[in-house]
C-alpha cells in the first residue's frame, strides 16, 4: 500500500477513536463522580519485510499511528452541597465499594439512598459496603462523619469502606463503575476524607472537550481528504497509462 494512503488511513482510524472518547466525556459531563478518559497518539515507522524487493522498490517506510497513552483522569471533580444526608463525596483519592451480582465494583459516585430493606444502596440499588459489609441504616437520622463513620440516631453502625486504587489499575465497567484489572489489588484507603450532604461531579471540562472535538474532527477530515487525493492521483495515473499510444 502506498505510504500516503497507509498513513492517512491510520490517522483517520486514530481520530475515530479519539472522537468516540471525547463524545463519551461530553455525554457524561453531568454524571456524578464521572472520570474522563484521555487518549493520545504517536507516529512510528512500520517495519516491513522488504527481502523480496529490489532496493529501489522501497525508498520510504510507511508511517503508522498508534496509541501513545490511554488512561482515566482521576483528578478531583467539583463538589456541590445537596442537603441530602445520604449524599457523600470523597475529598482526595479513594473509591466507594458496592456489592453487585458480579462482585465488588468501585465508584466515585456517592449518590446513595435507603433501600426498602433498610440498607444503604447506590443509585442502581446495589448495597454500599462498609467495613462490616452491608450498612444497616433502617430509620432515623443518619450522620456520616469526615472519616466515613456512619451513625444512625447517634449510634455507630459501620464505617464506609473506601479503597485506594492506582489509576492504571482501573477498568471502566459502565454505570459509573470500575473494576480492578488482573495483577492489581485495591487497598484500604488510609484516613479517607468524606463530605456528607455533598456530591462530587464530573471532572470533564466541557469547553476544553468541545475544542478538542472540533480539532479532532478537522484532523479526521484532513486525513479523509488526503486519502481521496492520493486515490484520485492513482486513478488518473492508471487512466493515463491506459490511453498511452
Amino acid at each position: 500500500m502506498d505510504q500516503g494512503i497507509y498513513t492517512a488511513a491510520a490517522g483517520a482510524m486514530a481520530m475515530e477513536v479519539k472522537l468516540a472518547v471525547i463524545a463519551n466525556n461530553i455525554a457524561n459531563a453531568n454524571t456524578v463522580g464521572f472520570k474522563k478518559e484521555v487518549v493520545t497518539f504517536e507516529e512510528y515507522l512500520k517495519q516491513l519485510d522488504t527481502s523480496p524487493l529490489v532496493p529501489v522498490q522501497y525508498q520510504r517506510i510507511p508511517e503508522d499511528v498508534i496509541t501513545k497513552e490511554y488512561y482515566i483522569d482521576t483528578s478531583q471533580g467539583p463538589s456541590r452541597q445537596t442537603g441530602n444526608p445520604l449524599d457523600v463525596a470523597i475529598i482526595g483519592d479513594g473509591y466507594f465499594v458496592v456489592n453487585t451480582d458480579r462482585g465488588p465494583r468501585y465508584t466515585r459516585s456517592g449518590s446513595f439512598q435507603r433501600s426498602p430493606a433498610g440498607v444503604l444502596v447506590d443509585f442502581q440499588g446495589n448495597p454500599v459496603q462498609g467495613e462490616g459489609g452491608d450498612i444497616p441504616i433502617a430509620s432515623g437520622e443518619v450522620i456520616i462523619a469526615r472519616d466515613g463513620t456512619v451513625s444512625v440516631n447517634e449510634e455507630v453502625v459501620d464505617k464506609l469502606q473506601v479503597m485506594d486504587i492506582a489509576s492504571e489499575a482501573l477498568q471502566r465497567m459502565g454505570n459509573n463503575y470500575f473494576e480492578v484489572k488482573q495483577g492489581f489489588a485495591p487497598a484500604a484507603k488510609e484516613n479517607p476524607v468524606i463530605e456528607q450532604a455533598a456530591l462530587e461531579f464530573s471532572n470533564v471540562d466541557v469547553v476544553k472537550e468541545m475544542l478538542g472535538l472540533i480539532e479532532t474532527q478537522r484532523a479526521y477530515e484532513s486525513f479523509q481528504k488526503m486519502m481521496r487525493t492520493v486515490s484520485d492521483a492513482y486513478g488518473q495515473a492508471i487512466h493515463n497509462v491506459g490511453t498511452v499510444g
